[in-house]
């Protein structure tokens, strides 16, 4: 792969072939290994509403009823609600508290990637922003567009992240650049979430900007989780979504 041409690609371009062409690899890990548990967490009380409601005529309050409003369209999108998916992935991870303390949830954050030398872009459906600093990724399967490789573009703005927030750090904060990041990241298939955390390391960012292949690979960790119901069904039944729930409570240690 070394000796294979590299082009100049924005991340939402962004296939297996580009992780193969800088020597990226994705490992699936169990649940113990990706979180160190061996089993899911009990559910905060503050989603047990949520997560014994499916129905969100049922619901007993404005809060719930939204969220599963919310659900319901991420579920079954119509054309003209392309937007559905990200705006249930933002209210449900504002829910879960993922935007405790000063973070904010951001929606379509556009970054500049630069790649092969050449200054490209990078669009996240949503991230978790710590004032300039990027800590958690989520990239959406876009079902009204072609299929698209939402594990790679989830890759490739993980590497631009990693290039913000090293300009943010040397530019803004007069700190240091570091040389390494693991960034928790999410796809979504609807409303079904894949976890991943993606190490980006400035040797394999060097290796993106100069358009070279690095000498060492670089090992993205990923976790599916198995549900009682169908993946295709993503969170809309009771069952499915409670063990979500305790999935995202969980992921949320590595922000």
């Amino acid at each position: 792969m070394a000796n294979r041409i590299r082009n100049a690609k924005s991340g939402n371009d962004w296939t297996r072939s580009e992780l193969s062409a800088y020597n990226i690899l994705v490992e699936e890990k169990s649940l113990a290994d990706f979180f160190g548990v061996d089993e899911l967490p009990p559910l905060s009380d503050s989603m047990n509403v949520f997560s014994a409601t499916e129905d969100r005529r049922e619901a007993p309050d404005d809060e719930t009823y939204k969220l599963l409003h919310y659900l319901d369209l991420a579920n079954r999108p119509k054309p003209g609600q392309e937007a559905a998916v990200r705006v249930f992935a933002k209210e449900f991870l504002q829910k879960l508290g993922y935007d405790a303390g000063r973070r904010i949830v951001m929606v379509l954050q556009k970054l500049p990637f630069i790649v092969c030398g050449t200054k490209c872009s990078a669009q996240i459906d949503i991230c978790i922003l710590d004032e300039d600093e990027i800590l958690l990724l989520v990239q959406e399967e876009k079902r009204f567009d072609e299929p698209d490789d939402p594990e790679s573009q989830l890759v490739a703005e993980a590497i631009a992240a990693f290039q913000h927030n090293n300009i943010v750090r040397e530019m803004d904060l007069h700190l240091p650049k570091l040389d390494e990041v693991t960034f928790p990241a999410i796809t979504l298939y609807g409303t079904f979430p894949t976890f991943y955390k993606i190490r980006v390391t400035a040797d394999l960012d060097i290796a993106v900007v100069t358009g070279t292949y690095p000498a060492d690979t670089t090992i993205i960790h990923r976790h599916i989780p198995r549900l009682p119901r169908r993946h295709s069904e993503g969170m809309k039944p009771v069952d499915n979504h409670k063990v979500l729930i305790q999935y995202f409570q969980l992921f949320k240690q590595f922000i």
